[in-house]
């Protein structure tokens, strides 16, 4: 999570923003930043910087405002990064204590997260995708937990069947959404376990590689 003074920053920074498209909640910026930061593909700043403006560039029109901004969201991804690298980055909510507060904290960092996954979708495409065996892929079914939580154009309905289908007694029709989401939230923690474990097999593999071919040249020009 971010720390006191990241937080304190982003009050002071954001709250002034008035942009037609509004822009992250705290939540949700944690959310993308775990996401970005465990993403094994090269995703630059010019790319990301106003994702959590949702796109808006005007936010950066006011040249100190973009600096602010600009040097505030490096330094959460720094905090981030670090965090990656120490060993120390993983999910911060407890589904012991949720409450409607605590719910609310975790669906921002669920949107957060899906809209950070979503800016380099193709990596977390495993080899099954498009395949019968995607169904039973954890990679495949993780994404998809934060598509159904974050995506609002996903489409639940086989979702919602299906828990219709494994539970037991009388149920009010409009409950079963919020089970639904429950289960889903439920999932989460498993979820960034195994994408961050894939990340970070990715990001192994590449540098073996990257090492691989380093030696080989070396071998050559000696």
């Amino acid at each position: 999570m971010l720390t006191q003074e990241l937080k304190d920053r982003f009050r002071l920074y954001f709250t002034p923003i008035n942009i037609p498209g509004d822009y992250f909640t705290v939540n949700e910026l944690e959310g993308f930043m775990h996401a970005l930061v465990i993403t094994p593909d090269l995703i630059k700043p010019t790319e990301w910087l106003a994702a959590p403006f949702y796109g808006d560039l005007t936010v950066f029109d006011n040249d100190e405002t973009a600096k602010n901004l600009a040097e505030f969201l490096m330094d959460c991804f720094s905090h981030y990064t670090a965090l990656r690298h120490s060993g120390a980055l993983s999910y911060p909510y407890d589904l012991k204590k949720l409450d409607e507060a605590m719910f609310d904290c975790i669906d921002g960092w669920a949107h957060g997260f899906w809209y950070g996954l979503s800016l380099r979708m193709p990596v977390w495409q495993t080899p099954f995708i498009g395949k019968q065996a995607a169904k039973n892929d954890s990679v495949v079914t993780s994404v998809e937990v934060f598509r159904a939580l974050g995506d609002d154009q996903f489409d639940t309905a086989p979702l919602l069947a299906k828990i219709k289908h494994n539970s037991q007694g009388d149920i009010a029709e409009s409950e079963w959404k919020s089970r639904l989401i429950i289960n889903l939230m439920d999932a989460i923690p498993v979820s960034v376990h195994t994408l961050q474990e894939f990340g970070r097999y990715i990001i192994e593999k590449k540098q073996q590689e990257l090492n691989l071919a380093e030696a080989g040249g070396h071998s050559v020009s000696a």
